[in-house]
């Protein structure tokens, strides 16, 4: 009869997991509040029949509208760090954790790697966006998808595509797991 393992889970584990449950949980709402939000500037705005989206903004407001939008493109920056920082060290917790199993071992190591390797692609992809003169884009990597959100009102066919090569080169990822939308700042 071949031995079996047994999980063993300890209060600490318990109380790691629940919180990177949660912490996955509430980046998934963020994304999905992200989306939506692109979603109505998105059916707001006018089609050209091109995919790019556009809204009419006076030049004043879309300034004053481009800080704003700028600031929060820093403070979802800050906001995914900080609920990165608390996943890697529950991640690590749970690794450094004396009763931990092996196969939960396994699981946790195989995760931080993938969330190190997400987070480096983001960074790398936020760059070369920026570096293509946009003024700032925010981007978020799940195993299935690939979200990038751009300053601006509207994308032509060609800076779609300089985006969408930019990720797939990074990323490996397939043109219809990646979604590009706009933040409707003005001036790209």
């Amino acid at each position: 009869m071949a031995a079996t393992k047994r999980i063993r889970f300890t209060s600490k584990g318990i109380v790691a997991l629940l919180l990177l449950a949660a912490l996955v949980v509430g980046a998934i709402v963020l994304n999905v509040a992200l989306n939506k939000k692109d979603d109505q500037l998105a059916s707001a705005g006018k089609g050209d029949g091109k995919g790019a989206v556009e809204t009419e903004k006076p030049a004043k407001e879309s300034a004053v509208s481009a800080g704003v939008y700028l600031n929060s493109f820093s403070a979802f920056r800050d906001e995914r760090s900080s609920l990165r920082a608390k996943e890697i060290d529950y991640l690590r917790m749970i690794i450094n954790e004396q009763g931990t199993d092996a196969g939960t071992m396994q699981n946790a190591q195989q995760r931080l790697m993938e969330l190190v390797d997400n987070m480096e692609k983001e960074f790398s992809i936020e760059s070369m966006i920026r570096s293509k003169g946009f003024l700032d884009a925010a981007v978020t990597m799940r195993s299935d998808a690939v979200s990038v959100v751009v300053s601006g009102d509207s994308l032509t066919d060609e800076e779609v595509a300089r985006i969408l090569d930019i990720v797939k080169t990074e990323t490996g990822s397939p043109a219809s797991s990646i979604r590009i939308s706009v933040s409707g700042t003005g001036g790209v």
